[in-house]
């Protein structure tokens, strides 16, 4: 049998089956061929399918198979997977915003999934949408306030149109804010009808502001004199506005890197910190701040500390992280941070970790580069950087994490299950047997290797106990896919289980 000719399906099953598959280098031939005849189950750990001169498979030795997703669990790590968003962008990405099921991505990309995306994006849970045109120049900046999206950053175009490096999109158009303001913008954050900008600008609608703004829908303001050098974060809690950056006072008196607007005049947050701040959030009384500090309020901080507006204090995050935070995300007790660092509270955590109110926890084995912006929705948690991978997978500069033991209260545990896949090799398909707990319909989805959802079927609510599903190998339109790597996840609102699939043709 030429395997080159015939199709077959070679299923990579979990590892923490209790009776693992032979290794695929039982049946390979020295130059990475499967032996003619070979039949049954093979686990492909370790190696990675290319083709010949010839177009045949061959598969290769690597650390690790590509694609999505990789799950980690135990020990130091959370329990969790990390999953591509389609294709993913194809440079840095800066900002993130989470609007219901839309998230919206901005940076240095010029295409989202292949397409063409200036600089935002939007992607709705299974594909990528450019924001229009887009805008001329880097985004770095996206907040969310009901249908409109607001983007700051290097531009002077939005759309099209003049917009000088702040620009709202309504849903099918862009608008500038008047016009705009005289430099880059790094933060915004909105509140009612009231849109705070900040960065490295020192006029706004073509009056005085130092390196912050207010937009009140019709016009800009100062925020009294403002800071002396500048912003890159902002929050936004009742009243109050929490600035962070480069400066060093705020309204003509001292403020170390932070400070707080009150509406009509400034505060500092005691003696601040000892280095720049890059990210501020909010929650409750708790002021999380991050950046490049060691110091906060003059007591070891390692770039990350809590400032507690009730006692007036700061304090560290236990012994922080090891190099520099850029983004914080808040969600119940738990905090998401995002950065340069390889550790968090003395243990490996490769740039994204989560602190749950006394320790750190890292997300699997994290991102192979930088994390720029981190947002929560619900139990999905969506990075995005310069990272090209996560969790040792292919990662498109951004890529969610799904923990279903966090962030998960009043509704249902989701547990992670079994999926298995016989026979195997198969020139006609797969059956795929599971564990129905019979409470809610179940999904299957069937994902290519650059994250793209190619087959989904609704399967309903099936009976408690094992169930079994055949797949042909087709996409959603029936048609024959491509040789290469493929998902296959299971879903209900109490389950998820996934295995690879590498379709050979």
């Amino acid at each position: 049998m030429n395997v080159a000719h015939v199709a077959m399906l070679l299923v990579i099953t979990s590892a923490a089956l209790a009776g693992r598959d032979a290794s695929l280098s039982t049946v390979l031939t020295p130059d990475g061929r499967i032996l003619e005849g070979a039949s049954g189950s093979f686990d492909p750990e370790g190696f990675r399918m290319t083709y010949g001169s010839d177009g045949e498979p061959l598969f290769v030795e690597e650390a690790s198979l590509s694609g999505e997703p990789a799950s980690f669990s135990g020990g130091q790590y959370d329990a969790g997977t990390w999953y591509t968003l389609g294709g993913g962008v194809n440079d840095r990405v800066t900002s993130l915003a989470v609007s219901g099921s839309d998230v919206y991505v901005g940076g240095w990309f010029t295409e989202a999934g292949g397409s063409p995306a200036g600089y935002i994006a939007r992607w709705d849970g299974s594909s990528w949408h450019a924001l229009g045109s887009g805008v001329s120049d880097w985004v770095h900046a996206i907040a969310v306030s009901g249908s409109d999206v607001y983007v700051g950053g290097q531009f002077i175009q939005a759309g099209g149109n003049p917009a000088n490096s702040i620009a709202r999109w309504d849903g099918s158009s862009w608008h500038a804010l008047g016009s705009g303001v005289n430099n880059c913008v790094k933060a915004i954050a909105v509140s009612g009808s009231d849109v705070y900008v900040g960065g490295w600008f020192t006029e706004a609608g073509g009056s005085p502001a130092g390196y912050i703004a207010r937009w009140d829908g019709s016009s800009w303001h100062a925020l009294g004199s403002g800071v002396s050098d500048g912003v890159y974060a902002i929050a936004v809690s009742g009243s109050d506005v929490y600035v962070g950056g480069w400066f060093t006072q705020a309204g003509g008196s001292p403020a170390n890197r932070i400070a707080r607007w009150d509406g009509s005049s400034w505060h500092a947050l005691g003696s601040g910190v000892d280095n720049d701040v890059l990210v501020i959030a909010v929650s409750g009384p708790d002021v999380y701040v991050g950046g490049k500090f060691i110091q906060a309020g003059g007591g070891p901080a390692s770039r990350i500390a809590r400032w507690d507006d009730d006692s007036d204090t700061w304090c560290a995050l236990g012994t922080g992280v090891n190099e520099w935070v850029e983004a914080i995300a808040v969600s119940g007790m738990d905090l998401y941070v995002g950065g340069w660092f390889t550790q968090a509270g003395g243990s490996p955590a490769n740039r994204i970790a989560r602190w749950d109110g006394s320790s750190w926890h890292a997300l699997g084995t994290g991102v192979n580069d930088i994390v720029e912006a981190v947002a929560v929705s619900g139990s999905d948690v969506y990075a995005g950087g310069w990272f090209t991978e996560a969790g040792g997978s292919p990662a498109g500069y951004i890529a969610r994490w799904r923990d279903p033991e966090v962030g998960i209260d009043d509704t249902p545990e989701v547990i992670t299950g079994t999926l298995h896949a016989s026979p195997n090799p198969t020139a006609s398909g797969v059956e795929l047997s599971f564990r129905s707990t019979g409470l809610s319909p179940l999904t299957l989805d069937i994902y290519d290797a650059a994250g793209r959802l190619v087959r989904t079927q609704d399967l309903g609510t099936l009976p408690a106990g094992s169930q079994a599903h055949y797949w042909n190998g087709l996409d959603g339109n029936g048609q024959a896919l491509a040789q290469g790597v493929y998902f296959v996840r299971l879903s209900s609102d109490e389950i998820e289980a996934s295995t690879r699939v590498v379709l050979l043709r």
